[in-house]
């Protein structure tokens, strides 16, 4: 034991974290009006339970009952995920697209806009070509070795689709700029483009699948992180104005950055961040660097346990560690202080070495038409 407590305040501080996670999307749901998964997961099928929805990543929806209707009918569905491509995609990004593919084997039809627009109007590229050309360069090569089925994901670049512009136009008739700056407030809202991409363009993203050339109304899917619902708020609404069906919504947490667990993953924190791309030393290195649960004293963290709920490199072996039964021996070794950190890093440097091996091969071709929906 610590004598004095100095130790002690270190294990109690892990255990704040993980009590300020767990109570901050209790409460962003409740005050949003979300719903919580535990009524849900007791009535889906084992089979149906994908892995993120297992391990307790997804954390509330809203009439995601409706989309898990069609699954048991056999139905199809649509399903929309957006990418700003401002930067290469990290393991965070990964985390949602694993979850995306899971969703498409039950019958998703995935739409994926590259938002070039976006990190433009943002600041997060200095010219709009830029953005385009990050878009074809580094996010569309590590999007088409995901494993999407070819017929059932269409990608687009923003600025290149005419069809996206005019639909957004025609929804803006149909939000107010009350509603917009109520929904995002006037500190998101520096420019005019702003305006026109989260009121307008946005929205047509959203709606995008239920346009008469993709089928015409039915139902959509889009998973957000909980800061993104104010999106889904307006698409609903407007849905209803424009004769479509309010999109479902499934709630994901955000994934943490290696040196932060209560921040999410940002390419801006790069070594926080395990990019696609990066190699094998680099993953490790970040990885050992990585903030943990656990206290730095070898004999407390043998005495007190660790905190799997607070530490970083646990939440990325939680994600991608296929096996529910290593993930849960795993966690109790942990949580026991059995596990030393030294060995958690060295497993979870392997699981995310071989996860992201196709990244790292030989980039493929891609051929991208100007103004048409990619298929991949």
């Amino acid at each position: 034991m610590c004598w004095g407590g100095c130790m002690n305040k270190e294990y109690l501080e892990k255990l704040a974290i993980k009590k300020r996670l767990a109570s901050y999307y209790k409460k962003q749901s409740k005050k949003n009006g979300l719903v919580g998964m535990e009524k849900l997961l007791a009535y889906i099928p084992k089979e149906r339970q994908f892995r993120q929805l297992r391990r307790g990543l997804v954390v509330a929806h809203l009439e995601f009952e409706k989309i898990l209707e069609l699954v048991e009918k056999g139905e199809r569905f649509s399903m929309v995920s957006g990418l700003n491509p401002s930067s290469q995609l990290h393991v965070g990004h990964k985390v949602l697209f694993d979850m995306l593919l899971s969703l498409q084997k039950l019958g998703g039809d995935l739409y994926i806009p590259l938002t070039d627009d976006e990190s433009y109007v943002d600041g997060k590229v200095e010219k709009l070509v830029l953005g385009t050309r990050n878009a074809r360069e580094k996010i569309l090569p590590s999007l088409l070795k995901m494993g999407f089925e070819k017929e059932q994901t269409k990608i687009l670049i923003d600025t290149e689709q005419l069809g996206l512009y005019k639909f957004a136009i025609e929804l803006s008739r149909h939000v107010s700029m009350a509603q917009v700056m109520a929904l995002f407030g006037e500190e998101s809202l520096s420019n005019p483009g702003q305006v026109f991409y989260r009121g307008c363009v946005q929205l047509a993203e959203i709606l995008l699948p239920q346009l008469p050339e993709n089928g015409g109304p039915r139902p959509t899917l889009i998973p957000v992180g909980i800061d993104q619902h104010p999106y889904i708020l307006l698409a609903r609404d407007v849905a209803k104005r424009v004769g479509m069906v309010p999109p479902s919504e499934l709630v994901i947490k955000f994934f943490p950055g290696l040196d932060d667990p209560e921040k999410k993953m940002s390419k801006s924190r790069s070594e926080g961040a395990i990019f696609l791309d990066d190699s094998e030393e680099v993953i490790r290195r970040k990885i050992h660097r990585g903030v943990t649960g656990s206290v730095k004293n070898l004999d407390e963290h043998r005495e007190l346990g660790g905190v799997p709920e607070a530490c970083s490199v646990f939440a990325m072996y939680m994600a991608y560690e296929l096996s529910d039964e290593r993930v849960k021996e795993v966690y109790k070794r942990y949580k026991r202080g059995e596990m030393l950190m030294g060995e958690l890093k060295s497993l979870v440097g392997d699981v995310m070495v071989e996860n992201l091996a196709m990244f790292r091969e030989k980039k493929i071709q891609v051929q991208y038409t100007e103004g048409k929906k990619e298929k991949i």
